[in-house]
């Protein structure tokens, strides 16, 4: 076979398998797109704290779980101490599960009430810092046996249970809200649909939860995945931390009605990650098994993703009226939009940029440039939330989210190259600030905003046209490949 041919089909072989690992995610964009309409019903004073309440979940299963998820997914393969796989999956399991048992106990007992006011979450009472902790342990137990599903390729559980776990993170805790503004029903919605999804998969998996694992096997896995894990947990814990802090500020200054726009508004704008999610889940591992040999083609996936990112940017941007359109109580999210896209935006992209600090074993990279972001965030809040309200919010958040990506773009590239030209991508970011721009001050003039964003849109596809192609040319060989099969 022709190296040109090789080429191609490895190239099909890989869009393949990031397509069967990606399935899930896009099943689960209409979960997320029915979660969306969902908090469009819903009155805002009655959306804040929920959506509060359940950013707040990821971030405190953020820290009970240490890191250890990640730990996982580098040293799964590798396990050391002479472990098994599976006694790797207990050991960090057992670890975190201790973790976030005492930590919760801790602060239900003597921190409940100010936490619950310093979280935005004052209105519920102190009683909902116990709830939150125990969603949040829930949470964690879905999170690892998702891990576990993926690193074992079983593909079919592994979409059943993401979809699950999407469910309950995105819908399932909202529905009560329109029969009730009680916060603490709403928890209680969550908790219940999280602890269905624990004992349906746990089951099944309750074998590798409670393998055998020698005290000396332990220690060893304590020494050598535990120092790596919580090397990388601040970066987890404070990228689920940002968009919380806006919420918090928003609540404690501009009421519960502001608090669901904002809420609202973001959901909105995290659909342009239903392009990276499936794709994050079959690259990480795919980056860590073959970064020596595979450098080309991994720069060549980060101008793809450029390209789909921005792209999809465009499109929301000069699109965006229609949803405020037929969610009309939330237009006065409108102005914000793009300020939350580009935030999120940010977030995605590091995904091609930032593998290098993994790489080299230097996790700390990532610590320092997401601690960067969430205390420019807290700073930004703190100035900007009083005098302008949501704008403020929506200005800390993505500045703070794109001082973040600066900082471990620059710090993966030093140690693992991904970015084939930095002209190009510095090219893409600079029409990225012009949407943006064009979005937020021409807000009220959708004719001009929409040939504005339309005309970027263009330019974008002109300076990724190889990439374009490509995808083009992969798409066909996908579609030649199923129906010659059938």
């Amino acid at each position: 076979m022709p190296d040109s041919e090789k080429k191609a089909s490895a190239g099909q072989s890989f869009a393949g398998n990031v397509m069967k690992y990606s399935v899930a995610t896009y099943l689960g964009f209409v979960i997320t797109g029915v979660a969306l309409i969902v908090k469009g019903l819903l009155p805002s004073e009655v959306l804040g704290a929920p959506v509060t309440f359940m950013t707040y979940t990821a971030t405190f299963m953020n820290i009970g779980i240490l890191g250890l998820d990640q730990a996982l997914l580098r040293f799964y393969h590798e396990p050391p101490a002479g472990a098994k796989p599976r006694q790797l999956f207990a050991g960090c399991t057992r670890l975190s599960v201790a973790f976030m048992l005492a930590l919760g106990v801790v602060c239900s007992l003597f921190f409940a009430r100010p936490l619950a006011a310093a979280l935005g979450l004052g209105t519920a009472g102190p009683g909902i810092i116990p709830l939150l902790f125990v969603n949040a342990g829930l949470y964690m137990l879905v999170r690892y046996l998702n891990v576990l599903l993926r690193l074992e390729n079983d593909l079919r559980a592994y979409t059943a249970e993401t979809l699950w776990m999407q469910t309950c993170y995105n819908l399932i805790y909202l529905l009560p809200g329109f029969f009730t503004s009680n916060v603490t029903i709403l928890a209680l919605a969550a908790i219940l649909s999280f602890g269905v999804v624990v004992i349906a998969f746990g089951f099944k998996y309750r074998a590798a939860a409670f393998s055998d694992l020698p005290a000396p096997m332990a220690a060893g896995i304590a020494r050598t995945v535990l120092p790596y894990g919580i090397a990388l947990a601040p970066a987890q814990i404070l990228f689920s931390l940002s968009s919380g802090v806006c919420l918090s500020f928003i609540s404690n200054y501009c009421g519960d009605n502001a608090q669901g726009l904002f809420a609202f508004g973001y959901s909105l704008a995290q659909l342009v990650t239903a392009i990276q999610a499936g794709f994050s889940t079959y690259w990480g591992p795919y980056v860590y098994a073959h970064y020596r040999e595979e450098q080309e083609r991994i720069a060549r996936v980060h101008d793809i993703l450029n390209l789909l990112i921005f792209g999809f940017f465009c499109v929301l941007v000069m699109f965006e009226d229609i949803v405020f359109w037929i969610f009309a109580n939330k237009r006065d999210c409108l102005a914000i939009f793009p300020l939350l896209m580009l935030a999120v935006v940010f977030t995605i992209l590091c995904e091609g940029t930032v593998y290098g600090n993994s790489i080299a074993r230097k996790p700390w990279h990532d610590t320092i440039g997401i601690a960067i972001g969430a205390a420019s965030n807290f700073v930004l809040c703190s100035v900007l939330v009083p005098s302008m309200g949501l704008t403020g919010a929506a200005l800390s958040l993505a500045a703070s989210n794109g001082l973040a990506f600066l900082y471990r773009t620059v710090t993966g590239q030093m140690y693992y190259r991904t970015i084939p030209s930095f002209a190009k991508t510095v090219s893409g970011f600079l029409l990225a600030f012009a949407v943006t721009a064009a979005g937020t001050l021409l807000w009220q003039h959708f004719v001009l905003k929409f040939l504005l964003a339309g005309t970027t849109l263009f330019i974008y596809c002109t300076l990724y046209r190889t990439q374009l192609i490509k995808l083009w040319q992969m798409g066909l060989g996908i579609l030649r490949s199923i129906l010659s099969k059938k």
